[in-house]
């Protein structure tokens, strides 16, 4: 009865990162507590957004690890009287010249110690149908349910967390709960982690992709620009000082127009660079609890599994909207252009001839006439945006 209180009582002092006994645990606003050397290698990574590993609450700056006094004190005096005899040294159950060496795996299924040299055979010896389950020695205890002192060999569906068979079958904590085999369902988080992997590595190329042809779109655009300066640059020289104010305008309309499209090619841009960068983190994520994956104890906890696929399923949901392509239509604005000078030229051509017949009848200028009509400068329709 003390034993099981005392394991209970553990259970409750048990980082959800490293799974072990706090080591100078720090609170969260949400109220969940971590060691600060788990929370902090946990938010290395992670310069922005960071999240809670045990709710995923997220904050928009990392907020300041705050040490949990009273529960410091709860692991101290736990720690100090948590004094127990270690553990009997487990030796290789197929050692047969000489003394038998230390363990190095044990296999949770056959329950069977062995050293390194003999891992293969034990491999090779005769198992159940779900195979052998080899874990470091020194995990053996990590894997053994504290309540029922069996092998924690199933995974519960509901509670994400691996449990042994007294937890689920008889009249355990996890009775009635789903549950399935803990190396079938490792297997089967290797691969979602896989596909997601993949998509997510799809679409950072799509993004690529986007950013890209928004990066060439507004290099042409901008050559097209400047060479339409220059265009309206010769043709205005040919109008003198009249034309200079027009000359002035228009320049900046091609500037209002190339700083409109910049505008909308740099939010663009940088709605895809938020993108890429929510990407990253998540594929970097994925990596690294890929990465985990590898060893069995990985196993003993899965929430954060379910939580980065949620995540992982929010950034892929959806498809990327096709990029809004600017367009600047050259010939229609050099043609408005070319009309403007005919229509200035034979306004200048009429407007001599009247007063050279003016002179001629009058012997001078009509002091009460304008000397030149008013000449239209209203907004020409050759700019587009799609």
């Amino acid at each position: 009865m003390a034993e099981n209180w005392k394991n209970c009582f553990e259970e409750e002092l048990i980082c959800p990162i490293c799974l072990h006994v706090f080591v100078e645990p720090v609170q969260l606003p949400c109220k969940h507590n971590f060691c600060r050397g788990c929370i902090g290698e946990a938010w290395a990574k992670d310069s922005g957004l960071v999240r809670c590993p045990e709710c995923n609450q997220a904050y928009n700056q990392k907020p300041g690890l705050e040490k949990n006094l009273k529960l410091t004190n709860i692991v101290e005096k736990f720690n100090a009287l948590h004094v127990e005899k270690p553990p009997a040294a487990l030796h290789c159950v197929f050692c047969r010249r000489g003394p038998p060496l230390p363990a190095q795996k044990v296999c949770l299924r056959c329950e069977a110690p062995c050293c390194q040299s003999h891992v293969q055979t034990h491999l090779q010896q005769p198992s159940t149908a779900r195979g052998h389950l080899l874990v470091e020695a020194d995990d053996v205890r990590a894997w053994s349910c504290p309540q029922h002192n069996a092998y924690r060999l199933y995974h519960c569906e509901a509670e994400q967390v691996a449990v042994c068979q007294y937890c689920c079958y008889y009249s355990g904590a996890h009775q009635g709960h789903s549950v399935c085999d803990v190396e079938i369902r490792r297997n089967e988080i290797r691969k979602m982690l896989m596909k997601q992997q993949d998509r997510l590595e799809e679409r950072e190329q799509d993004i690529e992709d986007q950013l890209y042809k928004l990066e060439s779109d507004k290099r042409l655009v901008e050559e097209k620009v400047s060479q339409l300066k220059e265009e309206v640059r010769l043709q205005y020289e040919k109008l003198h000082q009249l034309l200079d104010e027009d000359l002035r305008q228009t320049v900046e309309a091609l500037d209002k127009a190339q700083a409109k499209f910049c505008g909308e090619n740099a939010a663009q841009a940088l709605h895809l660079g938020e993108r890429m960068q929510e990407a990253k983190k998540l594929l970097g994520s994925l990596q690294l609890l890929f990465d985990k994956t590898e060893d069995v104890s990985f196993m003993k906890n899965t929430k954060s599994v379910k939580i980065l696929m949620d995540r992982t399923q929010t950034c892929t949901g959806s498809s990327l909207s096709p990029p809004k392509i600017g367009h600047l239509n050259s010939k229609l604005f050099l043609n408005e252009v070319a009309k403007k000078e005919k229509q200035l030229r034979k306004m200048l051509e009429g407007e001599d001839e009247v007063l050279r017949r003016r002179e001629g009848a009058w012997g001078g200028v009509n002091a009460d006439l304008p000397l030149r009509a008013s000449v239209d400068y209203r907004p020409m329709p050759w700019l587009c945006y799609f």
